[in-house]
C-alpha cells in the first residue's frame, strides 16, 4: 500500500513539474517580446519616456521585434511577467525591482517581491 501511494506521489510531481513548464512556455510565447525588452521598456518608463517613443526606440533598434505598441502600453503598466529562466540571475532580480519601481510610479497597489519569492508558479517552474 505504501509503495502505490509513492508511486502516485512520484507521477503526481511529474505531472505537476510539466504542467509547469508548459505554463512557463505558453505565457513566454504568448507575450512575443524578451526579457531584457520588458527591462528596457521599465527603465524608460521610470525615466519618464511616453509609450510610443519606447516603441518607436524598440522597432528602431530591433525592426525584427514582435513588440506593437499596444504590449508596449500594457508592459509600462508593470504587469508582465518574466520568468526566472529566461534572464541571468542578477538582471532577473533587476527586473523584480523595476518592476516594483514601476507599479508604485504607475500607483498600482503596493509591491512586495516577497510574495513573489513565495508564489508557487515562480518559485517551482524556476527551481530546476
Amino acid at each position: 500500500m505504501e509503495n502505490v501511494e509513492k508511486e502516485i506521489n512520484i507521477h503526481k510531481q511529474h505531472y505537476l513539474a510539466a504542467k509547469r513548464e508548459r505554463r512557463v512556455k505558453k505565457r513566454t510565447d504568448k507575450r512575443d517580446i524578451t526579457g531584457e525588452e520588458v527591462i528596457f521598456i521599465f527603465e524608460k518608463v521610470l525615466a519618464g519616456w511616453p509609450t510610443i517613443r519606447i516603441f518607436n526606440t524598440i522597432k528602431q533598434t530591433t525592426p525584427a521585434s514582435a513588440v506593437t505598441k499596444k504590449k508596449v502600453e500594457v508592459i509600462a503598466t508593470g504587469n508582465c511577467k518574466v520568468f526566472e529562466n529566461e534572464l541571468e540571475p542578477a538582471r532577473y532580480q533587476h527586473y523584480l525591482e523595476l518592476r516594483g519601481k514601476v507599479y508604485e510610479y504607475r500607483g498600482g497597489r503596493p509591491y512586495n517581491p516577497a510574495l513573489v519569492a513565495e508564489d508557487p508558479i515562480y518559485s517551482e517552474s524556476t527551481s530546476n
